[in-house]
């Protein structure tokens, strides 16, 4: 995540208009309440009266996306739109959920991308409020909920869960205090079909190593048990041990990323040197820690391929994707960037970038992202 205390966040961080400007108020609503709170204003709401309540690590509280009244519930609507891609990727379903709720209180629209985060949030929250650095233990507690195996299982079930060897489950993390963590047991070809389905679902939602880990397992289980997953794509790609015919690209598309850093553009060099020397999964953790050692991978999900992505899988020239029951081809992407539309929604960065591989990058992307470039491509939005 950006600095959120020096981001621009919502209408009231926006000193220059920059986003304002592309909002445009329908008709409907210009009678609607909308009171502009000067500072002293802004600092008198209480913290009910925001989407999102942000917990620095610095100690520090932002309050962020002012719903205090119908107008400022739709005008945080619409900047949650334009600014999401600063939040944190937790912090963006708890924003979503409350500006949603409060729109809909209001009885005002809010925005594409509002109701596409916080149709995917979950019901437990209940607050506004979000701790800085706390993603991975977000991360961790989403795979506890999604758990495959029943909590009620059987003494017996659960004895014989325990007993499992470590690759009879589709993801096996390692603590930092030296414990062992182990979720989705597949001991049998029903657990392996679930656990399948359920990474057609929910694979974004993981961090990038554990997306390859989580698809290795389970196709690995798959082909050990005889269970045909070939309808799966996602593992397919995640899984995949063969290079990504476009690595150059992604490799050259984070020299981009850093032009005034010539020793970081040097590490690249080298490992563009060393592709015929190593594996794809090698080189998809040397280029994480790489990422991670610079910052980049602050642009995961957001037009630039995670390392696995860039290193790994081959998709083949009939691409297709399917959302929400719908198919997604490459001429759809194409389409959705010929009309010239995606640059108001993602912003000029993403659609360069998403123009020289746009069927990668749309894999890459989260849910409410794919959700806005396919409805741009049939002419909904």
């Amino acid at each position: 995540m950006t600095n959120t205390a020096a981001a621009v966040i919502d209408f009231y961080d926006d000193s220059a208009h920059a986003h304002m400007s592309k909002v445009a108020m329908p008709a409907a609503l210009r009678n609607v309440k909308l009171a502009m709170l000067s500072p002293e204003q802004h600092a008198r709401l209480p913290d009910t009266d925001f989407g999102l309540i942000v917990l620095t690590k610095r100690a520090n509280v932002l309050r962020k996306f002012p719903v205090n009244d119908p107008g400022n519930a739709w005008l945080s609507a619409q900047y949650f739109g334009q600014t999401y891609e600063k939040l944190a990727f937790p912090a963006r379903f708890v924003a979503a959920k409350f500006i949603k709720s409060a729109c809909d209180a209001y009885e005002v629209p809010s925005s594409r991308l509002v109701d596409a985060y916080a149709a995917r949030a979950d019901e437990e929250i209940e607050s506004n409020t979000f701790v800085e650095g706390s993603e991975k233990g977000w991360m961790l507690r989403k795979l506890a909920q999604r758990e495959l195996i029943e909590k009620a299982a059987s003494a017996g079930e659960v004895t014989a869960t325990a007993e499992l060897p470590n690759q009879h489950f589709a993801l096996v993390i390692k603590t930092g205090d030296g414990s062992v963590i182990r979720k989705y047991a597949m001991p049998d070809a029903g657990h392996v079909k679930q656990a399948a389905s359920y990474f057609d679902k929910y694979a974004m939602d993981l961090q990038p190593e554990y997306r390859h880990r989580f698809a290795l397992s389970v196709a690995n289980r798959a082909d050990e048990l005889g269970v045909d997953v070939s309808r799966h794509a996602g593992l397919a790609k995640w899984a995949s041990s063969s290079w990504n015919n476009n690595v150059d690209a992604h490799l050259e598309q984070r020299k981009s990323l850093l032009p005034r850093n010539p020793s970081a553009r040097e590490v690249l060099n080298k490992l563009a040197a060393s592709l015929g020397e190593t594996t794809p999964a090698d080189m998809a953790e040397a280029l994480q820690v790489f990422d991670q050692a610079t910052g980049l991978d602050r642009y995961y999900d957001r037009g630039l391929a995670d390392p696995y992505a860039s290193t790994m899988g081959k998709l083949a020239e009939g691409w297709s994707e399917e959302v929400d029951g719908d198919t997604v081809t490459a001429a759809d992407l194409q389409k959705a960037i010929s009309s010239g539309k995606l640059e108001g929604y993602f912003g000029a960065a993403f659609v360069e970038q998403f123009k020289k591989d746009p069927t990668q990058i749309y894999s890459s992307l989260p849910d409410p992202e794919k959700q806005v470039i396919k409805q741009v491509s049939a002419g909904q939005a």
